[in-house]
């Protein structure tokens, strides 16, 4: 009976109701697809990483990265290479040659990071070969082709096809030179990984050094959710070996990642936070206009606690009314700009700084949803309770005779 009492008092004054409503869904909207925007930025932030360097899980021996000296090998490679590929959810195993350099044209140098792949493996792992803006990535190429960054390419003026010469050390420390010839430039979302990153056949690397060597096996997985399980299943297998998910080769994805439900909280909060002072204010001007009716509810012997809990039912009603337009509202548009995506080329230049993507693609997790439905109660219970309160306090017959 209270209910269906509450909910008809909120139409009382309709215009009133539809305004409230009105900045409780667009306020909602905003804030839910500003979310979508970031959780789409933080999500393509990570899977760029992952499709275009790290994989989902890397091996290296003790004290590769820390060192990362040539010198540093993993012993016996194609075995665990071929131990990797019979554990369930690992999708694509790449082996590398991993040495750090210099690449030089005719007019300039630059430091550089050489990586010796197999092209039909690293297709497998990594997505740059469809990153590939000017020639092929090693199809139909003869010895020592390189692909190369767009990036590096301009800070060393070359052109597709053009000689690069790589200078590197091999592990008894003798300078070892090999001239390149462009096969194909990629250009992906990271500024420092196009300018600093040559990949060249691991065989032609082999045929420099006078012997194979492997420095890295990356890992990719059918599924995010199998990261921590299926590395400490590799690291049971293979405990010589260092092993470690892209969450430890690059932590500053991994707290971007992890932050990104704690910003949606917060983000959302913000809004509410703003929003319990219009509810407020509405909810007391409904209480005002309704004090004679009030004061006659007292008179007539209705408890206070029920004139507190209609007040509260009241502002809940109105609350949730305008979230479930808002959410709706902004789980259609997050769901139509998903399709296309929201151009931010204009921003571009900053955007490869952080390794994002000029196209952004929002998106919503689940936990959003949970979430934003306690704090819509939690914020509609706060913002009831001076009103319902002003409520309770009135004097029958002062409230009577004020608006008799």
């Amino acid at each position: 009976m209270l209910t269906r009492i509450a909910w008809k008092n909120i139409w009382r004054s309709k215009r009133r109701s539809a305004i409230l409503i009105t900045a409780i869904a667009v306020g909602l909207w905003g804030g839910l697809f500003a979310i979508g925007i970031f959780t789409g930025m933080y999500d393509t932030m990570v899977g760029s990483a992952i499709d275009r360097q790290y994989g989902h899980i890397q091996i290296h021996a003790k004290d590769f990265l820390a060192e990362r000296t040539i010198g540093i090998t993993i012993p016996a490679p194609d075995s665990v290479v071929s131990g990797l590929k019979t554990i369930p959810g690992i999708t694509g195993v790449t082996s590398r040659t991993v040495i750090d350099g210099m690449g030089s044209s005719t007019t300039a140098n630059q430091g550089v990071t050489i990586i010796g792949i197999d092209p039909a493996q690293e297709r497998g792992v990594t997505a740059v070969d469809q990153r590939i803006v000017e020639g092929s990535f090693f199809a139909g190429e003869g010895r020592n082709a390189v692909v190369i960054g767009r990036r590096l390419m301009d800070k060393l003026k070359l052109k597709l096809h053009g000689k690069l010469v790589l200078m590197f050390q091999n592990p008894d420390g003798t300078i070892v030179y090999g001239a390149f010839r462009i096969a194909g430039v990629f250009d992906t979302e990271a500024y420092a990984f196009d300018g600093v990153t040559v990949f060249v056949r691991q065989s032609d690397l082999g045929n420099l050094l006078g012997s194979h060597l492997v420095h890295e096996i990356a890992i990719r997985l059918s599924s995010n959710d199998d990261l921590e399980t299926t590395a400490c299943r590799i690291a049971a297998q293979f405990p010589a070996l260092q092993v470690d998910t892209w969450k430890d080769l690059a932590p500053e994805l991994k707290i971007t990642a992890e932050s990104a439900d704690l910003t949606m909280g917060i983000f959302l909060g913000i809004i509410l936070f703003a929003l319990l002072f219009g509810i407020t204010d509405t909810m007391l001007m409904s209480v005002l206009d309704r004090t004679r009716e009030f004061g006659m509810l007292l008179a007539v012997g209705m408890k206070k606690g029920r004139v507190f809990r209609m007040v509260v039912l009241e502002t809940l009603f109105v609350s949730i009314t305008g979230s479930v337009v808002g959410t709706v509202l902004g789980v259609v548009s997050v769901s139509l700009s998903d399709r296309t995506g929201i151009n931010l080329s204009y921003f571009s230049e900053g955007l490869s700084a952080y390794g994002i993507s000029s196209y952004v693609y929002p998106m919503l997790h689940p936990v959003t949803y949970p979430t934003l439905g306690v704090m819509v109660v939690a914020v509609a219970c706060l913002a009831a309770v001076y009103p319902a309160v002003k409520a309770v306090r009135l004097k029958p017959a002062v409230a009577i005779a004020s608006y008799g």
